[in-house]
């Protein structure tokens, strides 16, 4: 009689007892590798983001530095007109 309830009775029993531990043992590293996985694929998926975040973002600033050139020529050309009707004036006011 077998006192230790764990030790099979025969081989085919010790052969099964082993296959389940060796199987338990695969699964369990499955799970890790598998919640590894996961893991990476999210890190990969945030790290594509911030990429397309980067990308939009540096667009937005190509766009505001280009209006932000237009206003500074638009400025200059105003400055430049109010110059002109400044001189102008004077010279009126001059022959007066």
């Amino acid at each position: 009689m077998n006192v230790r309830p764990e030790v099979p009775d025969s081989p085919i029993d010790a052969a099964v007892a082993r296959l389940d531990g060796a199987m338990a043992r695969v699964e369990r590293v499955a799970g890790r590798m598998r919640a590894r996985v996961e893991r990476a694929e999210a890190e990969a998926d945030q790290s594509r983001n911030a990429d397309d975040d980067r990308a939009r973002l540096a667009e937005a600033l190509d766009v505001a530095r280009g209006r932000e050139a237009a206003l500074q020529d638009a400025a200059q050309e105003a400055s430049d007109a109010l110059d002109r009707a400044i001189g102008e004036l004077r010279a009126i006011v001059g022959e007066e």
